[in-house]
């Protein structure tokens, strides 16, 4: 028996979907919204990049070439620019070798380092050499020639490195760049003649003649220690470091002495303590194996300027310390290293300051405004302070 009720057919469900009015003006507005917010992302990124450019000193030569954007500006407003030297060769192993920055000043006419280089001859010619870094003794005169206020990079001490100085150049005024080698300086510290401060502020060239201090005599004020808490004069180190180690054989000598003068001169001191010496800044005490009979002649001498001699007394006193006669000096502590030139990373043939030209330059704000603008970018824009202003 047969039903007589009709079979139902599965229905089939429709595939895809329908695009109604409202889902296409939702997209068209997502779409449209997207490209309007990335254009504008894109405007103001690129704004953000031409302004901070814009506001960026930055260092370019005569032809256009770009030396870099100033990190800050020297006491001359020069810009500084940061020089990183890719040429000096590892020391094997060494497989944590790095490259070496320099700051150099750029001025319209020269480069300029705050350290100086010294040369054997005058006019800054002869064999360049350089001080080792972190000598804050030595040789710390700046342009202004005050002693203290510069001339000591500590950018080149932290490195680890060598220490790096503008040097003279073949027109006398542009500068190379010179860095420290291993190598002791040819030349002592006395022998040098000259020296190019590339910081001086002169039209010319700025080497100068310029020595070492070298052979000045000691001051002698605090030898006897007839004054108490006798003091070394400003500008001036105490050597009594160096003194220390000869004070047995300077009390044996000055004990013998006293007694044989004794019998000549009526001296009033039982005992005499020898206090110190005192040198300039950046000289130390010569060592040269008659210190202790210097020492010794001095100290009876300051004594002796206090008492009234007669002539035969002078005599016979002459005669008892000329064996012993000698002067305490002082010699430049400086140790000088011989300088080379640092080449450039492009081509190895020539200075790494050699192919930029001057007059150099900096580029100049751009104007961030229309012209005929009532608010001209050539006026002066005031900002009001913060809170804390």
């Amino acid at each position: 028996m047969t039903s007589s009720h009709p079979q139902h057919k599965p229905r089939s469900r429709q595939k895809g979907f329908v695009l109604t009015i409202e889902l296409l003006l939702i997209t068209t507005v997502l779409i449209i919204g997207s490209f309007v917010g990335i254009v504008a992302i894109r405007d103001a990124l690129f704004k953000q990049v031409v302004m901070k450019q814009s506001r960026t000193a930055t260092v370019v030569d005569a032809t256009g070439a770009r030396l870099g954007p100033a990190i800050d500006f020297d006491e001359h407003d020069a810009p500084r620019i940061p020089y990183i030297d890719r040429t000096v060769a590892p020391l094997a192993p060494d497989p944590a070798h790095k490259n070496y920055r320099v700051l150099i000043s750029v001025r319209d006419d020269r480069f300029t380092s705050r350290e100086p280089l010294y040369y054997s001859n005058e006019n800054c010619t002869g064999t360049p050499c350089i001080k080792s870094t972190s000598d804050e003794l030595s040789d710390s005169t700046s342009a202004d020639g005050i002693f203290g206020t510069g001339s000591v990079s500590y950018l080149n001490a932290m490195q680890g490195g060598p220490n790096y100085a503008v040097g003279a150049s073949p027109d006398g005024i542009k500068g190379f760049l010179f860095r420290e080698t291993v190598e002791s300086c040819p030349v002592s510290a006395e022998e040098v003649k000259s020296r190019y401060l590339s910081k001086k502020v002169v039209s010319g060239s700025p080497c100068e003649p310029f020595t070492l201090a070298s052979g000045v005599p000691a001051n002698t004020q605090c030898l006897v220690n007839i004054i108490n808490d006798c003091n070394c004069p400003a500008g001036t180190t105490d050597q009594g470091d160096i003194l220390d180690r000869y004070l047995v054989p300077i009390d044996r000598l000055l004990k013998t002495t006293l007694q044989s003068l004794r019998s000549i001169v009526p001296i009033q001191h039982s005992k005499v303590d020898i206090g110190t010496l005192c040198c300039p800044a950046g000289t130390e005490l010569e060592d040269d194996g008659n210190l202790v009979n210097a020492v010794v002649y001095t100290a009876i001498n300051t004594l002796l300027d206090t008492l009234t001699l007669g002539t035969i007394t002078e005599g016979l006193v002459k005669e008892l310390l000329d064996p012993l006669y000698g002067e305490p000096r002082c010699v430049s502590a400086v140790t000088l290293r011989k300088a080379e030139q640092v080449p450039s990373a492009l081509d190895p043939s020539i200075n790494a300051l050699e192919a930029f030209q001057a007059p150099f330059s900096v580029n100049l704000p751009a104007d961030a405004y229309a012209p005929g603008d009532s608010t001209s970018g050539s006026d002066y824009i005031f900002t009001a302070p913060d809170q804390e202003g």
